[in-house]
């Protein structure tokens, strides 16, 4: 088991950013949440060198457990969306860094291509709940209910990446609009980046 995640590191990654949103369309469930959030940081310490994974793993373990566990307290909550969104911003770098200079375009180069335009969805998510959450009424259109808050959040985030933009959920606030522009643009530059990575790609297997 543990040979195929190293072989195939991407493609775990990338299913393991992916299970969201199956998981999304059953009733809210906190525990599920918490195993699906696991299942992602495994995933993540998975792409760090041998020597670093352990060490990476306990660290990202005990602060997932400390600030859910003291989620209620204001600080502990910024400080669960900010560990996070630093987290994502690490396997990001990674992610990119396999785009740009993947030797050959494959199956773990496709998935890595794939989980970085999720990875730019999840931060937009988590910097949304760290700004919601330090300035509430930021957003418009959102749940009083803290989990269904989450899952609006979650889903104005990729809505914001893919540019269909309902209009049912809105930032209101200065820092949240500029938040919002922050992650369509990276979104809409990582597309025109990976677009071309893959067309020169197949162009330099062709010859």
């Amino acid at each position: 088991m543990l040979k195929i995640m190293k072989q195939h590191k991407f493609a775990f990654l990338f299913t393991a950013l992916l299970s969201t949103f199956f998981l999304n369309l059953f009733p809210l469930n906190a525990a599920g949440y918490e195993l699906n959030t696991v299942l992602q940081i495994v995933a993540g310490v998975n792409l760090l060198q041998r020597r670093h994974q352990v060490v990476s793993f306990i660290m990202l373990l005990i602060i997932f457990v400390t600030t859910h566990w003291l989620h209620p307290i204001n600080a502990m909550t910024q400080l669960y969306y900010g560990s996070y969104l630093v987290f994502f911003f690490i396997l990001s770098v990674i992610v990119f860094r396999q785009v740009i200079f993947s030797a050959r375009i494959n199956t773990e180069s496709i998935c890595a291509a794939l989980s970085g335009f999720l990875l730019i969805g999840y931060m937009g998510f988590f910097m949304f709940s760290a700004i919601e959450n330090h300035m509430p009424g930021a957003f418009r259109g959102l749940s009083n209910d803290e989990l269904q808050m989450m899952n609006e959040l979650f889903y104005y985030s990729f809505i914001s990446i893919l540019t269909v933009g309902y209009g049912d959920i809105v930032a209101v606030s200065w820092p949240a609009r500029n938040a919002t522009i922050l992650v369509i643009l990276t979104g809409y530059i990582y597309s025109l980046v990976f677009i071309a990575r893959i067309v020169s790609g197949f162009s330099v297997s062709e010859k």
